[in-house]
């Protein structure tokens, strides 16, 4: 039984994730003023931070506590707050690689197969991130939630290397 319900379960964030997970549209990712005040304005926060921790997790999540699935759990130090309530010095966690679209900071840690308790080598990953930090809607009577946020392949969540426009303008925006 609990076979059939993991194969469903996946089948479920597979179907939904593929379709969501599509390449995105040229002008999301434009070197534009109007895409990262766009962005700016759609986050709950908008910070530089250094990755401080990263590691496999294989744990339950709501709502099967039956069903365990692996996943990264990226802890982050904020080095410069653009927009929110963060400062300097505050820490964050990421889980990413619960929906389909998520990746994690780490590339190549998300191909991990087996027990999941692969740790990240520090060379593995880029260490300085832009995070526009935008929770993903709660459905109060649905049983899949989303989770609040991931790391993905788009201009929300990027190594701080390839941002530096978007540092440019977020620097002029109020707060910044």
């Amino acid at each position: 039984m609990r076979t059939v319900v993991a194969c469903l379960l996946a089948a479920q964030f597979a179907a939904s994730g593929a379709m969501a997970c599509q390449p995105l549209e040229a002008k999301l990712w434009a070197e534009t003023p109007r895409r990262v005040k766009s962005n700016f304005d759609g986050a709950q926060f908008v910070v530089a931070a250094s990755v401080i921790d990263v590691k496999m997790m294989h744990e339950a999540r709501p709502p099967h506590p039956d069903f365990k699935m692996t996943f990264e759990r990226a802890k982050f130090r904020v080095d410069r707050m653009f927009k929110g309530t963060v400062k300097a010095g505050d820490t964050f966690v990421v889980d990413s690689g619960i929906s389909s679209c998520g990746r994690g900071v780490n590339p190549d840690i998300m191909s991990v197969t087996g027990s999941g308790s692969k740790m990240a080598r520090s060379q593995d990953y880029p260490k300085q991130w832009l995070i526009y930090h935008t929770s993903q809607p709660h459905f109060p009577d649905s049983q899949f939630q989303s989770p609040a946020f991931e790391i993905q392949d788009s201009p929300l969540s990027r190594p701080l290397e390839q941002a530096s426009y978007d540092v440019e303008i977020l620097e002029k925006l109020p707060g910044g």
